[in-house]
């Protein structure tokens, strides 16, 4: 998963939407770093996160959350793929659900650990509770 700069994260998750900017981010940096630490010892573990009839200015949000919550390298790695297939690229679909508006939907895997993986899901679930759409992070492994 390709690593942003904090404030160019920022700047993405608030380019296009009018969903609040970081509703997860601490104010106490301190108590930030502390939760992202990862130790070196950890296992990878293989998660499916399938998020739809989202919002599409929610998009920026749900990328970030996956920059700050799974700062490790992913494991997923086939040699010789086409960069719009690699694992750093995640996949958004016009949603077919009704109403107004512009919704998207996506399905991705992702590698993590189960801190990591636990952190997205959290932040993924509550988005959704918030702004109304259905979002899911299941272990495969």
């Amino acid at each position: 998963m390709t690593t942003l700069a904090p404030t160019l994260a920022r700047w993405l998750g608030a380019a296009d939407s009018e969903a609040p900017d970081h509703l997860w981010e601490p104010s106490d940096v301190s108590v930030l770093a502390a939760a992202y630490r990862t130790p070196a010892s950890t296992v990878a573990r293989t998660a499916m996160l399938t998020i739809t009839g989202m919002p599409r200015a929610l998009r920026p949000r749900i990328e970030t959350a996956m920059v700050i919550c799974i700062p490790s390298e992913s494991e997923l790695r086939v040699p010789g793929a086409d960069p719009l297939t690699a694992d750093w690229f995640t996949s958004w679909h016009r949603s077919h659900s009704s109403g107004p508006g512009s919704y998207i939907d996506c399905r991705q895997v992702l590698t993590g650990t189960e801190d990591e993986l636990a952190r997205l899901r959290d932040m993924v679930i509550n988005l959704a509770r918030d702004y109304g759409f259905t979002a899911e992070l299941s272990l495969t492994d």
